[in-house]
């Protein structure tokens, strides 16, 4: 009989144990919970929030969940056992990334996004009442990111994926070259001529306001943020963390960049050559008409001196007629005799050949 009593003193004593041990429970800092009795929910604990989502959170579960008790903060709580349960959500910034999917842009493109979100459970009664556990959170952000990425994206041209701003995009430092560079809103075809002479056809864009991948995103945030709000989820922000090619493309978008900076290359070496030889020509230009000036007052100059030099002979000639002929005779035996020439004159000697007047000496 006392050993029957025992069991039953011990089997109590379990019991009670049991009955404490469950009707008290505890909520850490980067925890929030739900507490159901008989499946239907009692109490929520919430953990920090901002004066504004606390009033918020208080104004929906008035219109949505009366009854419902209200607490926030980490601690030890208490429920009663075997009747009321509790559902532990957690409270810090979940991570949401899924494999890449394939998007088609406005123009025709096709390109692999990997994009991923940031998000957290902001009213974890609407929480389990909609998708019931983060699995279930993370299918339903699955459909609800990627439709949007691929209606924002599919709205937009491939360059104006890949870009993050907004700025007037071109040939970059290429237009240098030129001295007057239009832009336009859409991919029109743009004549640049520079000084008349240079007339080439270029495509320029100019990015509108809401165009950007930054724009994108934004829109995409704003939109998903929204429409999660149903499911007690609020989205921090999205972001692509890769736009790829797919492969079999890659190799005729590296072949078309190389035919694209060929063509560039090509143009800066056409007008290099054009330079050059601008500068060639007027470097010319102004030798020959150096030369020319030169060549003229060269020859004024000449003309002066033998002029001069003239009028001096003249003079020297009309004051001493016989040295002036003594001069020319000497001049002309010069001129006229080497080192192996001979010369026959008369007995009267050299001298008298010298002062005699050419021609009456025989």
């Amino acid at each position: 009989m006392k050993r029957v009593k025992y069991i039953i003193y011990g089997l109590a004593a379990l019991f009670i144990l049991l009955v404490i041990t469950g009707a008290f429970f505890t909520i850490s800092e980067t925890e929030q919970a739900v507490i159901l009795q008989l499946g239907n929910p009692v109490r929520v604990i919430i953990g920090n929030r901002t004066a504004g989502e606390i009033a918020e959170l208080e104004l929906w579960m008035e219109e949505h969940a009366q009854g419902v008790a209200l607490s926030q903060g980490a601690g030890l709580y208490f429920k009663i056992p075997f009747i009321q349960q509790v559902r532990i959500f957690d409270d810090r910034i979940l991570e949401y990334d899924d494999p890449p999917a394939d998007v088609v842009t406005k123009d025709k493109k096709h390109i692999k996004v990997d994009c991923y979100a940031r998000w957290r459970i902001h009213n974890p009664l609407l929480f389990l009442r909609s998708v019931r556990s983060e699995t279930g959170a993370m299918s339903r952000l699955d459909d609800l990111i990627y439709s949007m990425i691929r209606q924002e994206l599919g709205k937009s041209n491939l360059i104006q994926i890949v870009r993050s701003n907004n700025d007037p995009i071109g040939l970059d430092d290429y237009v240098w070259l030129v001295s007057t560079v239009a832009y336009a809103d859409t991919l029109a075809d743009i004549v640049i001529d520079e000084d008349g002479e240079i007339k080439e056809t270029i495509r320029l864009i100019r990015m509108i306001p809401t165009q950007g991948r930054i724009a994108i995103l934004e829109r995409v945030t704003n939109t998903c943020r929204q429409m999660a709000r149903e499911y007690g989820i609020y989205i921090v922000d999205i972001r692509i963390k890769r736009a790829d090619l797919p492969v079999e493309n890659q190799l005729a978008v590296f072949t078309r960049m190389q035919a694209e900076r060929n063509r560039i290359s090509t143009r800066y070496r056409a007008e290099g050559r054009r330079m050059s030889n601008v500068i060639i020509a007027d470097t010319d230009l102004r030798v020959d008409s150096i030369r020319a000036d030169a060549s003229r007052e060269a020859l004024e100059y000449r003309g002066i001196a033998d002029s001069t030099a003239a009028a001096i002979y003249a003079n020297a000639y009309n004051s001493y007629p016989d040295f002036y002929s003594f001069i020319r005779s000497l001049e002309t035996l010069e001129t006229a005799l080497d080192s192996t020439s001979h010369i026959i004159v008369g007995t009267d000697g050299i001298f008298e050949y010298l002062i005699t007047d050419p021609g009456k000496i025989l």
